[in-house]
């Protein structure tokens, strides 16, 4: 009975020692976060189409990523598909865009163009973003050139 007894005793302890080192790899502090909310518009584009939606670190390259299915756009009739938001590092100042993931040669940019505009500028605008906090991307510019994703921002954009 005694020996049933230690070994209960010793699995308790080692069942606390480890909870808590479980607790303690838990209190490990994370990267602070900022939510971005992102609107997609194709202008004239059809109904049907997804998009992967970017948002890009410009001095470190570090990328995330949104799936965005899209429902009808632009001067089509029927509504557009809800933004979806995006969780990114922070602080940091990142650059947005879209690859359409059926026809990946079209791609838009977050530049303050509307879709269909005919802007003076395509680079795309950076946004800082601080911990905690939730902002808003609009994409929509066809014309803006994206950079490659993983690598730091070159392709022009400005703040």
């Amino acid at each position: 009975m005694k020996d049933n007894l230690d070994l209960l005793c010793t699995i308790l302890v080692a069942l606390i020692i480890g909870g808590c080192s479980i607790t303690a790899s838990r209190a490990t502090p994370t990267p602070e976060q900022a939510t971005v909310v992102v609107t997609f518009d194709m202008g004239t584009g059809g109904p049907g189409f997804t998009a992967l939606i970017y948002a890009q670190e410009v001095t470190t390259g570090k990328t995330f990523h949104g799936v965005y299915t899209a429902g009808s756009h632009g001067l089509v009739v029927l509504p557009t598909s809800e933004p979806i938001s995006i969780q990114v590092d922070a602080p940091g100042t990142y650059v947005f865009y879209a690859v359409l993931v059926n026809e990946d040669s079209y791609h838009y940019g977050a530049t303050g163009c509307k879709a269909g505009e005919d802007c003076s500028s395509s680079d795309l605008i950076a946004v800082g973003v601080e911990p905690g906090g939730k902002y808003e991307v609009y994409i929509g510019d066809r014309s803006a050139q994206i950079p490659p994703t993983g690598e730091p921002v070159k392709v022009p954009w400005h703040k």
